[in-house]
């Protein structure tokens, strides 16, 4: 499991008012709950092949209003040492997603999307492809 202060969209996550970031253990565990559903999240990176990557690059550009029929039955692999990487800070109760895709370019990963944030239907649909 990923530290979520290490990750490229911590500052995106600390903004987001429904995200309630809590310390403990004299500072040194952060745990985010998801506000409305009171959910504590799990944090993870996921490392993708090129043509994986690609794939979850074109599923994430793609308007949320197809976004089931974009996704269909496709799910990634995750790899070692993969190409893309994937953020994704997901609640327990899958009502809230939140992810940064990266490519490896220049010795390190580099953001080829927007910090997407996902609630209620859209974030079971997503939800769908690491299952």
């Amino acid at each position: 499991m990923a530290n979520i202060k290490n990750l490229q969209m911590w500052n995106d996550i600390c903004t987001d008012v429904r995200i309630q970031i809590s310390k403990s253990l004299f500072g040194l565990k952060t745990t985010a709950t998801y506000k409305p559903t009171n959910s504590i999240i799990n944090v993870s990176t996921l490392e993708y092949s090129p043509q994986d990557g690609e794939h979850l690059r074109n599923i994430l550009s793609a308007p949320r209003a197809t976004l089931s029929s974009t996704i269909g039955e496709y799910r990634p692999k995750p790899i070692a040492c993969g190409n893309y990487m994937l953020e994704v800070c997901r609640s327990r109760d899958n009502q809230f997603v939140c992810l940064l895709l990266s490519q490896y370019q220049d010795l390190e990963y580099k953001p080829v999307t927007d910090t997407l944030f996902f609630e209620g239907d859209e974030a079971k649909t997503i939800c769908q492809l690491f299952q």
